[in-house]
């Protein structure tokens, strides 16, 4: 799962864009076979073109804070920058489409209310997170968040924990015990008429 889109209070989305872009612009970008890399290609050229595409139309839709392009000193490569767009209106396809690349919109919101109302407009719902030291506050935004993973000031991963999205993220689950039951069939046996535990 990508961060693809940071739901921000308009008061602090400048704030938050600047830091965010210090932290891209700090990023590593190399083969992997470079210790030092944090970011490597994309896997096809297919998909930097279609990458490309998006960072194309976000352009003129939004506000290009940094990235955009590919970096100079790789020449061979499918690699991209970390790329930041702020002023995302949650309607453009580049907050509501899978970009598959590290590409992160910034869309700005009024109120909490106005925060879950954007983030269940999108036709996917895999993983999401709320950022805040309020574990109250936390937990009733993460039940109203239509997505198949919430977290508190991120999302960690645990094979022992069903994995899989709502809406159109997925089908089913990975992971846990709930990973297990499609391949699974289940069978009842009675002895002397009773059901029996096996």
């Amino acid at each position: 799962a990508m961060l693809s889109r940071v739901i921000v209070p308009r008061h602090r989305h400048d704030e938050l864009a600047a830091a965010i872009a210090a932290e891209m612009q700090q990023v590593r970008i190399g083969h992997s076979d470079d210790p030092e890399a944090q970011l490597g290609p994309v896997a096809m050229k297919r998909q930097l073109e279609r990458i490309e595409m998006y960072i194309e139309e976000g352009k003129s839709t939004a506000d290009l804070v940094t990235g955009g392009g590919r970096p100079s000193h790789l020449n061979q490569g499918y690699f991209i920058e970390p790329t930041l767009f702020a002023n995302v209106k949650n309607d453009s396809r580049i907050a509501q489409e899978e970009i598959f690349g590290p590409v992160l919109s910034l869309i700005p919101v009024e109120d909490e209310e106005d925060a879950i109302r954007t983030a269940n407009a999108s036709a996917y719902g895999l993983n999401g997170s709320v950022l805040t030291y309020d574990a109250d506050a936390a937990y009733r935004i993460a039940r109203r968040v239509r997505t198949g993973g919430f977290g508190q000031n991120g999302l960690r991963m645990d094979f022992g924990l069903p994995f899989g999205g709502f809406k159109q993220s997925g089908i089913g689950r990975e992971g846990g015990p709930e990973g297990l039951f499609p391949y699974m069939e289940m069978k009842t046996i009675l002895i002397d008429g009773m059901p029996t535990e096996l």
